[in-house]
């Protein structure tokens, strides 16, 4: 990712609501994680990368965004089961094979994304799994706002999509589509946490209350905010 919009990822928002959900989304793909060797492409605040630590597994971060990569450096000063490599996706050329391969929420930067699913299956280990989240673009809060008139249509790219620069938008069916035309075999597509209102309006909402709309994503999945795929070579 590039740095355009970087500044986003450090705003009170995202270090608040958004990483308490993100969180969420990292605790239901935790049990797919298999070691000893992940890669994580793309990295904010160590969401995935500590808790990939906690099961005792070694982490290799991919980030093209200067400002992160000087976060993570700090962050992970010492630790010799984090590496840190200074890339862009597209340009990143591993020299081992990983366990499990993490795309969080980057699918949507790279230009080519079914080419770049298939060069990640080539850096899988034998039986490992790759591990991808992007976010909704049928989520029940972005059908809200386009009935609001806030957007022409669920699926347009909004004022969000600008800040960070994404280049697409995913529901389930792009999702699957992208994974099997590069290859990969879908063993889990899940939607995960309803969100029914903005970041801003959801603020102050209790753990307690996201729990609630957590589950109430399992039942309405197509209307969840994320999606999370985990896949086979």
């Amino acid at each position: 990712m590039s740095g355009e919009g970087s500044d986003y990822y450090y705003s009170e928002q995202q270090k608040g609501i958004d990483r308490r959900t993100k969180a969420l989304v990292v605790r239901r793909c935790l049990p797919f994680i298999n070691g000893p060797s992940v890669l994580d492409l793309g990295y904010v605040d160590g969401c995935w990368t500590d808790e990939v630590l906690r099961l005792g597994c070694s982490s290799d971060i991919v980030e093209g965004n200067l400002k992160h990569v000087e976060h993570a450096r700090a962050a992970y000063a010492g630790n010799t089961m984090v590496r840190i490599h200074h890339s862009s996706f597209e340009e990143f050329a591993p020299t081992a094979r990983y366990n499990t391969i993490i795309a969080g929420d980057m699918l949507q930067y790279v230009k080519d994304s079914v080419d770049f699913l298939r060069r990640m299956s080539s850096w899988l280990a034998p039986h490992g799994r790759l591990i991808v989240t992007v976010a909704n673009s049928r989520s029940l809060h972005r059908r809200v706002g386009a009935l609001l008139g806030m957007e022409s249509h669920p699926t347009a790219a909004n004022t969000r999509d600008q800040q960070v620069g994404n280049l697409r938008q995913y529901d389930r069916y792009q999702l699957r589509q992208e994974l099997r035309a590069a290859g990969l075999r879908p063993i889990e597509l899940r939607g995960c946490f309803l969100k029914p209102l903005s970041s801003a309006q959801i603020a102050g909402w209790s753990d307690a209350l996201l729990e609630a709309f957590l589950e109430i994503g399992d039942e309405l999945e197509d209307h969840a905010w994320f999606l999370y795929a985990v896949c086979q070579a």
